[in-house]
């Protein structure tokens, strides 16, 4: 669950992990939950039995940056309830077991720039299905590489399952060269089309 990781954050503010390398935990790679201002930087997460990096339980104004995340049993990156204002930057998620990056109640303000998300087997990032109050509003994706998702025959590329408002998909390069992805994109009827502006898709 939350409480067990290789490294494990709780109730703590001004933390900063950088160059860590987190291997086959049979359990999350790193977890924090209620915190502020926690910055995960430069580690390489893998063969954890459940997520690589899981922020949540309200940790707002989190930075994650340059790791790189694979391999890992569930998701590569799993946002979670009320992590707002917060960056993700620069990271490789990529041959995880189910998304790349997975993000939902209440996970608003969060930029995502300059990610590459490929290889995972099943949605490259997952917008989890929310209330229209707990949906992920405001966020945005920003030249980030997303491809190749949905190994196992049943992924998009990104996956948009709650009515997410002022979602922006921005100067992002969509590619399915292995012909894994079912869509670049995909709306489901409980969801909100997003923004979208330069995109790429090959």
């Amino acid at each position: 669950g939350c409480n067990s990781a290789g490294v494990l954050i709780l109730r703590s503010r001004e933390i900063i992990v950088d160059g860590v390398h987190v291997k086959n935990f049979n359990g999350e790679g790193i977890s924090w939950q209620t915190t502020e201002n926690v910055w995960v930087k430069n580690c390489e997460i893998t063969g954890s039995g459940n997520t690589g990096l899981h922020p949540g339980t309200g940790s707002p104004f989190s930075v994650i940056e340059n790791n790189n995340v694979h391999h890992n049993d569930r998701d590569g990156l799993f946002i979670c309830w009320r992590v707002y204002e917060s960056r993700v930057a620069g990271n490789q998620f990529h041959h995880n077991g189910r998304f790349g990056i997975c993000t939902g109640h209440k996970d608003t303000d969060v930029l995502f720039e300059n990610n590459h998300i490929y290889k995972n087997r099943s949605d490259g990032v997952n917008l989890r299905a929310e209330r229209e109050s707990n949906a992920p509003h405001r966020n945005t994706f920003v030249r980030n590489t997303i491809e190749n998702n949905g190994s196992d025959g049943g992924g998009y590329g990104f996956s948009i399952n709650s009515p997410a408002r002022d979602l922006v998909l921005k100067e992002n390069i969509f590619k399915n060269s292995a012909n894994s992805q079912k869509a670049a994109i995909y709306v489901y009827e409980a969801g909100l089309e997003p923004k979208l502006e330069n995109n790429e898709f090959d």
